[in-house]
């Protein structure tokens, strides 16, 4: 099994926020101000959901890996 594989089989709650506050703090992720969602800044995609997102950018991040 694959590292990446591993990584997106593996995302339980508390591991996505940590992996989602890390997001936000290189400005890859942004949470308005008066809305309860988490929007990924390089392809527009909102969730209301940290796992959500988690599994999403990982996904995206492996299919734009070079």
């Amino acid at each position: 099994m694959s590292e990446s594989t591993y990584d997106t089989m593996d995302m339980y709650e508390k591991k996505a926020m940590m992996l989602v506050e890390k997001l936000i703090e290189k400005g890859t992720v942004e949470m308005p101000p008066d809305e309860p969602i988490l929007v990924h800044v390089p392809t527009g995609a909102q969730f209301n959901s940290a796992q959500n997102l988690a599994h999403y950018h990982s996904g995206w991040k492996a299919g734009t890996a070079e």
